[in-house]
């Protein structure tokens, strides 16, 4: 049993630094990030009954995208 959650916890943990990118707005900090994440948010998956799915995760990242946000490599 520890082994197989030595393994779980292997396998997030390196899910985890694969996913090295922040976004970024020149001008705009953390407070605007948040406000215009939460639009987005509301935009991208209001209606989906709670399902995050790869559109609704797309149209997530063009809506912040649109919004003058870029992702940036870490």
């Amino acid at each position: 049993m520890k082994y197989c959650r030595f393994l779980l916890f292997s396998f997030f943990a390196g899910l985890s630094a694969c996913a090295s990118w922040h976004w970024e707005k020149r001008g705009s900090g953390e407070e605007d990030y948040l406000r215009d994440e939460k639009f987005c948010k509301v935009q991208s998956y209001s209606g989906t009954d709670g399902m995050v799915t790869q559109a609704s995760v797309r149209k997530m990242h063009t809506c912040l995208e649109l919004r003058g946000w870029r992702k940036v490599q870490n």
